[in-house]
């Protein structure tokens, strides 16, 4: 009788901390209940693994942490009959171990969003036993996670950074962003994350200035862009909220940096990127604002809609709603805000939901 031996298919590499399944085929009419599986270090030829896994099916279930990561290693497998007799070992395979790669998308601030319709995303790369990546390639996906775009493969320039452009992403909608390595040795690992596509779409002037210059015999032309997120109350404008007869302009400034708004003296903007009466994120950089007061609030154009009043107390920002009477709050994180320090305030608008997060710097 011939004896028809199992064959063993090929063993992608693994993390050694997680364990894997090894499967096999066997084309024999004899019937089975266990399968022996032998494992050896090639570094020293140590068998390391000896078990009959008992099972109908044709695979032996590696457990966790009973291997090394870093390693290489050969392996074969019987089966075992059901009349207690064993088949020849299968042909000798190879595998290795590694310990998972760390992706992590730095483009993708901590609060989910990209602030640009053009983003390059940026992935480093670690990896505990120094395994090269040898391929990469992004995938986008929309807010269902259904594919959109796969770019091309790219070779990486750098060992630790992998980047990719991204063209044309939409205002306020949800994406998923993938990247895909794969190693030298055959390593394939993704990693997703999501993100909403949150800016402003500015307005951009241009200023040329001319000056001559006697010594050297030339005109030198001098060309600045300045991008304008909002427009200014100025001058009789301010008679519309109901300010009249003060100067808009002369504000005290603290080393070119921060700008010293008195409470009769308020900065006021119209016209700002933004829909107040639908969803939009915005940062706040503050310093030295006084505790249990308004600090900010947005009104809708014309006075149509709801507005949004920002309160800051010892410990955390509060947004307001009113309407016929009836008054909505939404709290930030707890975080007791010293005297002096500066701080950064996330406010998110999705609909009638108001999420804020506070952050000292």
């Amino acid at each position: 009788m011939i004896d028809i031996k199992p064959t063993l298919l090929r063993v992608q590499p693994w993390d050694a901390l997680k364990g894997t399944s090894v499967y096999f085929n066997f084309t024999g009419s004899k019937q089975f209940m266990v399968n022996h599986l032998v494992v050896t270090d090639v570094s020293n030829s140590q068998i390391v693994y000896s078990f009959e896994f008992s099972s109908f099916e044709k695979v032996h279930h590696l457990p966790p942490r009973e291997f090394v990561n870093g390693k290489i290693y050969s392996a074969k497998l019987r089966i075992k009959y059901t009349d207690g007799t064993y088949s020849s070992y299968s042909n000798e395979i190879q595998f290795r171990t590694f310990e998972t790669p760390v992706l992590d998308i730095v483009s993708i601030d901590s609060q989910g969003y990209v602030y640009n319709q053009d983003v390059t995303f940026v992935a480093t790369y670690s990896q505990g036993n120094n395994e090269k990546v040898r391929t990469y390639r992004y995938s986008l996906y929309d807010e269902n996670e259904d594919l959109m775009t796969i770019f091309p493969v790219r070779y990486p320039e750098s060992a630790v950074e992998l980047s990719e452009l991204v063209k044309g992403l939409e205002k306020g909608k949800g994406y998923f962003i993938e990247c895909l390595v794969e190693t030298v040795n055959g390593v394939i690992y993704t990693h997703r994350e999501r993100f909403v596509a949150m800016y402003i779409v500015p307005s951009v002037n241009g200023l040329i200035s001319t000056v001559n210059d006697d010594n050297e015999g030339f005109i030198r032309i001098t060309a600045n862009l300045k991008q304008i997120i909002g427009t200014q109350v100025k001058g009789d404008s301010y008679k519309e909220v109901g300010l009249e007869n003060y100067d808009s302009d002369n504000y005290q400034y603290v080393n070119d940096d921060w700008i010293i708004i008195p409470s009769n003296k308020p900065l006021l903007y119209k016209g700002l990127g933004m829909n107040k009466a639908s969803d939009f994120v915005m940062k706040i950089w503050c310093k030295s604002l006084p505790s249990d007061k308004m600090f900010m609030k947005l009104n809708p154009e014309n006075g149509k809609g709801i507005s949004i009043e920002f309160w800051k107390h010892n410990n955390r920002i509060v947004a307001r709603k009113r309407i016929n009477g009836i008054e909505s709050r939404h709290c930030s994180n707890i975080v007791t805000i010293p005297a002096d320090a500066e701080f950064m305030v996330f406010a998110k608008v999705i609909e009638h939901r108001i999420d804020i997060s506070l952050k000292i710097l």
